[in-house]
């Protein structure tokens, strides 16, 4: 509701989404950007996050769509709370995650830095992550790493790549960078002796 006051207020009542699933206020006066700036901030909106850890893609999932076969909103969040912080989130930089709840890859999992695919196996839910995914002008599809995880285990599976990457990288690397050149050992090697 408070976004579509602010669209009401200050965006010509019209609000945008990305392709990266973004909100976007198009035609916002530059007079009124701080106090748009501040109405977000109340309402928890303000964080300016594009680009890391917590910017998630995810499609609609199980919750939502009648094809998925897995959650794929609740991970994001469990992901999100978990590197969340804005101090580890510059920390460790530019990342993109993607998360897919079936094999249709509405998330894009396949072309995030991290990708995870949510699979049903024997009634339960479990996560398959690539990894070295991008979509940019050097693309790449992810390579899946090894076993899916459970969901209780999954935030915690990424957290140890993520901080494999942070051990590693060198000279100011993001994580793509630090994966083409290191390969998927490392990251497999840390996640599968923790999970």
């Amino acid at each position: 509701r408070a976004v579509a006051d602010l669209a009401e207020s200050f965006s010509l009542d019209e609000i945008r989404i990305s392709h990266e699933q973004n909100l976007v206020l198009p035609n916002v006066r530059k007079r009124d950007l701080f106090a748009v700036w501040l109405s977000l901030g109340e309402h928890g909106l303000a964080d300016a996050n594009i680009g890391l850890a917590s910017d998630i893609i995810a499609c609609p999932g199980l919750d939502y769509c009648g094809l998925a076969t897995a959650r794929s909103i609740p991970v994001a969040q469990d992901i999100s709370k978990r590197l969340g912080e804005p101090a580890r989130q510059r920390e460790i930089g530019d990342m993109k995650i993607k998360i897919s709840g079936c094999i249709n890859a509405c998330g894009h999992h396949h072309a995030g830095h991290i990708g995870i695919l949510g699979l049903e196996k024997r009634g339960r839910e479990y996560y398959q992550i690539t990894l070295g995914g991008s979509g940019d002008e050097s693309a790449s599809v992810g390579e899946i790493i090894g076993p899916g995880f459970s969901r209780e285990n999954l935030s915690g599976a990424v957290e140890t790549i993520v901080d494999t990457y942070v051990g590693l990288r060198q000279n100011g690397e993001t994580f793509l960078e630090a994966y083409r050149r290191v390969g998927p050992k490392p990251f497999k090697e840390a996640v599968y002796a923790t999970h």
